[in-house]
């Protein structure tokens, strides 16, 4: 229960409110390091960055700083560090050339919203909720579906028009979160040296898979292996003193000087915009969402799986009737347990409940065919069509 504490402690300060109810289970949590272990530091402006540097305990230095400029000496500084085996999470746009990657500045009219706010450099920032698809293989992506994000203001060339970050997929940039696979990264990272850089943006910790992305990027940003699906082994070759060297392949060369601003997104990585009939539809649209596949698939622990449902034919058994359906008939599974029947929706809306005979269920993902037993899952369900958002009460 130490740990358990801890680490929602450690997801509060990092996130923009602390869940009632942990989303991951507490044998899942128990796979992850004492906050402690992290060395996390939150660095809210420019003049607290050195004494966070020249601290021996610091592993990962969370740079909230918004809207001020990073000087030569510190950049080089805070560099130096990072490729001795450190991790630094940016979260600042209009920085992005100094740690290796490229600017994009996106217009509300671009991407599905809600206003919210948020606390960045120590100071509430107006913006919007939205949320942004898992769609990689890296290891911190390891049973993230989706996540509810706040994207904070930056004012555009234009005063008066706001614009909100991202980073161009460019380089050896990496996307974590995004709206799509064209479209920019809302949460990104990429090598350099022995160490980690993150862009980031503040999440919302319960909705969907935001706890089980923020723990892993924090395990893994603080050179430890990330817990594998279901919490099954670990994966990945974090970064670290001892880890392997990468020079880098930087979207930007590195910048001394870097004047503040916005700029239009590029072309390549513009975000197609549709607009919803009726009211409100010049401020709302639908974003066009290239998924790893059709189908996510619900654990019981709490992760969510993006990928294929590789059965053939999905056998259902009710009280009246045996049902034999393609998977294209199908709208979603939701697992009974021993107190409960499972339930079958099909793409024309009816629903039945019963018992489900295609066990176990085969599901395909970035890494591969993966076979779980019922009593492991939650649902299986169609990837939606576009991201809704969720609002944390």
């Amino acid at each position: 229960m130490k740990i358990i504490f801890r680490t929602l402690l450690v997801l509060a300060c990092l996130g923009l409110t602390l869940p009632a109810q942990a989303q991951m289970s507490d044998a899942l949590k128990e796979e992850f390091h004492d906050a402690e272990q992290y060395g996390l530091v939150i660095v809210e402006n420019l003049s607290q960055l050195r004494g966070a540097l020249h601290d021996e305990a610091t592993r990962v230095i969370s740079f909230q700083s918004f809207g001020e400029t990073l000087d030569e000496e510190s950049q080089k500084e805070l560099l130096d560090w990072i490729r001795s085996g450190k991790s630094v999470w940016f979260y600042d746009a209009r920085l992005a050339t100094k740690f290796g990657m490229r600017p994009v500045f996106l217009k509300e009219q671009q991407f599905r919203h809600k206003p919210e706010k948020g606390v960045l450099g120590g100071k509430k920032r107006h913006g919007f909720a939205t949320v942004a698809l898992s769609l990689g293989s890296h290891v911190v992506q390891t049973g993230v579906g989706q996540v509810t994000l706040f994207l904070p203001e930056i004012p555009g060339q234009d005063e008066e028009e706001m614009t909100y970050g991202a980073v161009e997929v460019a380089g050896d940039t990496k996307a974590l979160l995004q709206f799509a696979l064209d479209s920019p990264a809302l949460i990104a990272c990429r090598r350099e040296g022995k160490g980690f850089i993150v862009f980031k943006t503040l999440l919302w910790n319960e909705p969907l898979s935001g706890d089980r992305f923020q723990m892993n990027l924090l395990e893994y940003s603080a050179g430890f292996q990330v817990p594998g699906p279901a919490g099954v082994g670990k994966v990945g070759n974090p970064p670290g003193p001892d880890a392997e060297y990468v020079e880098g392949e930087p979207a930007e060369p590195f910048q001394a000087q870097h004047e503040q601003g916005s700029a239009e997104p590029t072309e390549r990585n513009k975000v197609v915009a549709q607009p919803i009939e009726g009211k409100g539809a010049d401020t709302t649209v639908k974003v066009p969402v290239e998924r790893v596949g059709d189908w996510m698939l619900e654990l019981q622990d709490g992760t969510t799986l993006s990928g294929e449902y590789e059965g053939e034919q999905v056998e259902f058994e009710t009280g009246t009737s045996s049902l034999k359906l393609t998977p294209d008939q199908v709208e979603s599974l939701t697992f009974g347990s021993s107190m409960s029947l499972d339930k079958i929706v099909t793409v024309q809306g009816k629903q039945k409940s019963g018992l489900l005979l295609s066990t176990p269920i085969r599901f395909r993902t970035s890494r591969g065919v993966e076979e779980f037993e019922k009593e492991d899952l939650v649902r299986l369900f169609r990837a939606p069509l576009e991201s809704p958002v969720t609002k944390e009460k």
